[in-house]
């Protein structure tokens, strides 16, 4: 995800992308990331930045975006579902199949119990206008929509075919829910992951950077062997915001060079996959 290196052209990505052996990459829009993807990008930006990634050999495999759908009114849902419609156009002049979306906390005085439904009737909405771009928006097991009991309802709600899901286990690990069991509810709504080891019991942050993959609670390395077992063939897209956020945007004062962690992700993901 661009949120690895918020600092990086999309010239400089590209290179490490291919430097480390990534395969795809996915923009976090509205975060004014220097590879500079976003709905004001115009149309002849958007066909050369394709063009580019084209001749790099790589693909988007998803637009990362904040929208979210657990909103009080129907009136703000549908200014959800508006804000999918363009980044759809956004997505499918760039070539990335997938919109990653939110649930989204539960607004004061509701519930889930209560919300769920509108937010799945909002999330067909939603899908039947990216549908005619030819981009599918995912639902990311986050926030509030953590559970994927609540996720997959959700969809199921939806009513449409056009309605994925975006797998990230740290946020149903937290709640109890185990990777075997999770997957089972999402299994058939997936099409997308993210991906970040988390710390296991007892080990503290590192200094600075992320958790190396391998040396916290193993999380990844069971998902990959539970997606490889089953056939997946979507992308495992590795999130971590470098150097965190302040104000909802990067603190570029605080990012740290992203080389080494790149190639110890790539390393360990390589090795997972081959097993």
């Amino acid at each position: 995800m661009s949120s690895v290196a918020p600092h990086w052209n999309l010239d400089q990505i590209i290179a490490a992308a291919n430097q480390y052996g990534f395969s795809a990459l996915e923009p976090r829009v509205e975060w004014g990331h220097a590879m500079g993807l976003e709905l004001a990008t115009s149309k002849v930006q958007r066909r050369e930045a394709r063009q580019k990634l084209a001749d790099a050999g790589l693909s988007l495999s998803c637009l990362a975006l904040g929208t979210r759908f657990a909103k009080a009114t129907e009136a703000e849902r549908e200014a959800s579902v508006e804000q999918v419609a363009r980044y759809s156009e956004l997505a499918a002049d760039l070539g990335a199949p997938l919109l990653r979306i939110f649930g989204g906390p539960i607004p004061e005085g509701r519930t889930m119990a209560d919300l769920r439904d509108e937010v799945g009737v909002a999330i067909g909405k939603a899908a039947a206008r990216a549908a005619a771009f030819g981009v599918t928006p995912c639902l990311e097991t986050h926030d509030h929509f953590s559970n994927p009991v609540d996720v997959a309802h959700v969809v199921k709600v939806a009513n449409h075919p056009n309605v994925g899901v975006v797998w990230h286990a740290n946020h149903h690990l937290r709640l109890g829910m185990s990777i075997p069991d999770a997957y089972e509810l999402l299994r058939p709504y997936l099409r997308h992951c993210h991906i970040n080891e988390g710390l296991a019991v007892g080990q503290a942050n590192p200094a600075s950077g992320p958790i190396p993959l391998g040396s916290g609670d193993q999380n990844v390395a069971e998902v990959a062997r539970v997606l490889k077992a089953s056939g997946f063939t979507g992308v495992l897209s590795w999130e971590w915001i470098n150097g965190g956020l302040v104000g909802g945007k990067p603190d570029l004062a605080s990012i740290v060079d992203p080389h080494a962690f790149l190639a110890q992700y790539a390393g360990k993901l390589q090795e997972y996959l081959a097993a």
